[in-house]
């Protein structure tokens, strides 16, 4: 995405909500209130994607009001949370939580398995990559939906063989999360079906930081370079350090894109794997505000047309 206009969105979101600080006076009929992953604002691809979408629905005017909390810890993710679910019985008849990203997991199921939990009138939850939401033992309902990258993995994998490249690395954000380890076992699969080999792996942190720890991402390079010649990374923000490496290093080893085209970042991104959460976060908001009801848990793949693997051509 370019520069500018990710600024752009992010700057409309901002005003409108004025961050942490807007609060509404007069009941609504509906609302919406966006908590982004921790520090994954601004990464050049799939949080700035779900402003993206989120932004058009706001801007078209719908009937809806919205606000876009940013929270610096996870602590303080869940304070904000749960003051917005007690509060919204009395701010809006209908309140949809956005809670966009797979980190959000255990403050979802620790609200959804209180029992005694109280909340305001239609508070629903919508969240992220979480398969196995429990049922709900409350007045609070939740949905899920994750976008698959098997498929766009495999055939990253399969393409990253038949380019040749002998020593590819798939490189995680961090190393206990299903999904990206789902990520890796396809692009692993892929390149296995043509080479008959195992790539290496490695991850970048313990836990969720490995999403926004892009200056160490930069710093690792210096020991990936020369090892291998391609790089799978599945690490959110913390991969434009590896396009700054690169930049800087353009006798370093190829990489994959995610999210969106980051060619323009470096001239060794080899191909992407673009997903259109923007598209299908939009779809699901609209919906929503129709008085549409959202499918407890739904999985898009390559067939939906939210998620492909697209090479650079020259």
């Amino acid at each position: 995405m370019d520069r500018r206009i990710t600024l752009a969105i992010i700057t409309i979101v901002l005003v409108l909500s004025s961050c942490t600080k807007v609060y509404i006076e007069e009941p609504v009929d509906r609302q919406i209130i966006v908590f982004p992953s921790i520090g994954g604002a601004g990464d050049n691809g799939y949080n700035d994607l779900i402003t993206k979408g989120l932004t058009r629905v706001y801007m078209d005017h719908s009937g809806a009001s919205m606000n876009y909390l940013t929270p610096e810890t996870m602590e303080q993710a869940e304070n904000q949370i749960y003051k917005w679910i007690k509060e919204s019985g009395r701010k809006a008849a209908h309140t949809l939580l956005v809670l966009a990203a797979s980190d959000y997991r255990d403050i979802t199921e620790k609200i959804l398995l209180d029992s005694d939990f109280k909340s305001g009138n239609g508070i629903e939850i919508l969240t992220f990559e979480i398969p196995e939401l429990p049922q709900s033992q409350n007045n609070v309902k939740a949905y899920s939906f994750m976008i698959s990258m098997n498929d766009a993995s495999y055939q990253a994998g399969v393409y990253a063989a038949r380019m040749g490249y002998t020593n590819p690395l798939i490189w995680l954000a961090y190393s206990s999360d299903a999904l990206l380890i789902k990520a890796a076992d396809g692009f692993e699969a892929g390149y296995k079906s043509v080479t008959g080999l195992e790539p290496d792996r490695r991850h970048l942190s313990e836990d969720w930081h490995g999403y926004s720890m892009d200056r160490e991402a930069y710093m690792q390079m210096e020991e990936i370079d020369g090892k291998y010649d391609f790089i799978y990374p599945v690490m959110g923000g913390s991969n434009m350090g590896i396009y700054r490496y690169l930049r800087e290093n353009p006798d370093g080893p190829c990489v994959a894109g995610m999210d969106v085209d980051q060619s323009p970042y470096s001239s060794k991104v080899v191909g992407n794997v673009i997903k259109h959460i923007d598209n299908l976060l939009e779809q699901i908001v609209r919906d929503w505000i129709n008085g549409v009801p959202i499918e407890h848990y739904i999985e898009y793949d390559t067939q939906s047309g939210y998620i492909e693997w697209c090479p650079v051509v020259d």
